[in-house]
C-alpha cells in the first residue's frame, strides 16, 4: 500500500512539462524588438532636448533681441538661432541617410509601419489626443475678444477634430484596416488644421513689421503641416518612410522651439501636442524598422576557378 501511495505521489511531478524553448530565429526577433525599441526611445530624447535647447535660444533672443517697443535691434542671437535651426536640421538629415545605408527599411502597409501595440503607446498616443482637445477648448474660450476670433473658432474646431483622429488613426494601424477611406479623413484632419493655422498667423500679423516677433512660429507651422504630410502618406498608400522620419523630428523640434514665444495657452498646448504626436510616430517607425538580410552572391559555375 506504501508503495502504491509513493508511486502515485511521483506521477505528478513525472507529468510536469519544462518551458518550450525558443528557437534561434525568435530569440534574434525578440533581441532586434529590444535594440530597436531602445534605439527609438534615444533618438526621442535626442530630438526632445534638441527642441529645449531651441527653447533656451529663443528666448535669449525674445529676452536680449527686442527693445522694450518690442522692436528688433541688433543682437547676435539673429544669427545663432537660424544656424541652430540649420545645425539640426542637418543633424537629424544625417541620421536619416546614414540609417538608410545601413540597409534598414520599414514596410510599406500602414498596419506593418505603424504597429503600435502596447500599454505604453495606447497611454502616449490617448495623451497626445487628449491634450490637443483640451488645447482646442481653452483656445474656444480664450478667443472671445479677440479681432481674429472667427479664424480662432475655426483652428480650434479643426484642432479638437485633429485631436479625436490621431489615437484613432495609430489605434486602426494595430488592426486589419478595413477603410482605407475613413483612415485618409483622419490622417488629412491635421494638415487641414496647420494650413488654416498658417492663413490665421498671418492674419494676426499682417500689420507686425516685425518679423522676428513671428517667424519661428510660422516656420514651425510649415514644418508641422508637412510632417503630418508626409505621415499621411502611409495611409493614401504613397508612404516614404526616411523623409517621414525626418519630417517628423524636424518638425517635433520647431514645434518645442516656438513655446518659448508668448501666445494663446491652448495653442500653447496645440503645438506641445503636436509635437507629442509627431515624436510618437517616429518613434513607432524607428521601432518598426528592420534589417534587410545581405544576400550571398551567386558564383557562376562555369568551370573555372577563381582566385
Amino acid at each position: 500500500m506504501r508503495i502504491f501511495q509513493k508511486n502515485t505521489s511521483e506521477r505528478p511531478s513525472a507529468q510536469r512539462t519544462e518551458p518550450e524553448k525558443k528557437s534561434p530565429a525568435q530569440e534574434k526577433e525578440e533581441r532586434i524588438i529590444r535594440e530597436q525599441n531602445k534605439k527609438a526611445l534615444e533618438l526621442s530624447c535626442y530630438v526632445c532636448g534638441a527642441g529645449a535647447f531651441g527653447v533656451f535660444f529663443r528666448w535669449l533672443q525674445d529676452q536680449t533681441a527686442f527693445n522694450e517697443a518690442g522692436l528688433a535691434e541688433k543682437s547676435v542671437f539673429h544669427v545663432l538661432v537660424p544656424l541652430f535651426i540649420l545645425a539640426v536640421a542637418l543633424y537629424f538629415l544625417r541620421y536619416v541617410d546614414r540609417t538608410r545605408n545601413d540597409r534598414w527599411h520599414l514596410p510599406e502597409d500602414f498596419c506593418g509601419a505603424l504597429e503600435n501595440k502596447g500599454t505604453l503607446f495606447t497611454v502616449f498616443r490617448w495623451l497626445a489626443g487628449g491634450m490637443m482637445c483640451v488645447g482646442a477648448l481653452l483656445l474656444l474660450a480664450d478667443c472671445e475678444t479677440d479681432k481674429q476670433a472667427g479664424m480662432l473658432r475655426v483652428l480650434a474646431l479643426l484642432g479638437l477634430l485633429s485631436g479625436l483622429a490621431y489615437p484613432l488613426l495609430l489605434t486602426a494601424a494595430n488592426h486589419p484596416v478595413s477603410r482605407p477611406r475613413l483612415l485618409c479623413l483622419l490622417s488629412f484632419l491635421p494638415i487641414l488644421m496647420f494650413a488654416f493655422w498658417l492663413i490665421t498667423s498671418y492674419k494676426m500679423n499682417d500689420i507686425n513689421s516685425v518679423v522676428w516677433s513671428y517667424a519661428i512660429e510660422i516656420v514651425a507651422v510649415i514644418a508641422a503641416m508637412l510632417a503630418f504630410f508626409r505621415l499621411a502618406g502611409f495611409a493614401f498608400g504613397e508612404p516614404n518612410a526616411w523623409r517621414s522620419m525626418f519630417a517628423a523630428m524636424f518638425g517635433t523640434f520647431l514645434c518645442v522651439m516656438t513655446l518659448a514665444d508668448e501666445r494663446y495657452m491652448g495653442m500653447q498646448l496645440m503645438l506641445l501636442s503636436s509635437a507629442l504626436m509627431l515624436v510618437l510616430w517616429n518613434w513607432i517607425m524607428v521601432k518598426n524598422l528592420r534589417q534587410k538580410e545581405q544576400q550571398a552572391e551567386v558564383q557562376p559555375e562555369d568551370g573555372f576557378e577563381r582566385l
